[in-house]
């Protein structure tokens, strides 16, 4: 939600997309970060893409959240 959105205004073609985007994050994290683990762990051998898209999720997702705080701070 941006900046002035409230749930009574918000249009809401953009609840449902907004819901599925915040159930999947912490599933997808959950599955990138425990394939991560048995890089390291186990060495089991997993794509090159795979740890590269994995790698680029999480600290996409961490900066989003990073900059969403320090924003709601000001």
């Amino acid at each position: 939600m941006s900046e002035g959105d409230t749930e009574a205004n918000q249009d809401p073609r953009g609840i449902i997309p907004e819901f599925f985007r915040a159930a999947a994050r912490p599933a997808v994290t959950v599955i990138f970060a425990a394939v991560i683990a048995q890089v390291v762990v186990e060495r089991i051998d997993a794509p090159d893409w795979f740890i590269a898209l994995a790698t680029a999720c999480i600290l996409w997702w961490f900066g989003s959240r990073t900059v969403q705080h320090i924003k709601e701070k000001k």
